[in-house]
């Protein structure tokens, strides 16, 4: 069953509100979504030299469950 598809926009938009919703979003950290083979991946952009590995690791795991539903609209 093919999954519905969503704009990279959309996508984003997506993993920012449930990023809000457990944590604070920090300064300095977008988020981008790209095609990647058949699928997509989301990038994590980091402004300077701070580590934030747990809000990374709550983006990825929001973005897998996100692949898992949708797919990104070409």
């Amino acid at each position: 069953m093919k999954k519905p598809s969503k704009t990279r926009e959309e996508l984003e938009a997506a993993i920012g509100l449930e990023m809000e919703d457990i944590s604070d979003w920090p300064t300095g950290l977008a988020v981008s979504v790209v095609p990647h083979e058949d699928t997509w991946k989301v990038e994590i952009m980091r402004e300077g030299p701070q580590q934030d590995a747990e809000r990374c690791e709550m983006i990825e795991a929001i973005a897998d469950r996100l692949r898992s539903q949708f797919d990104l609209k070409p």
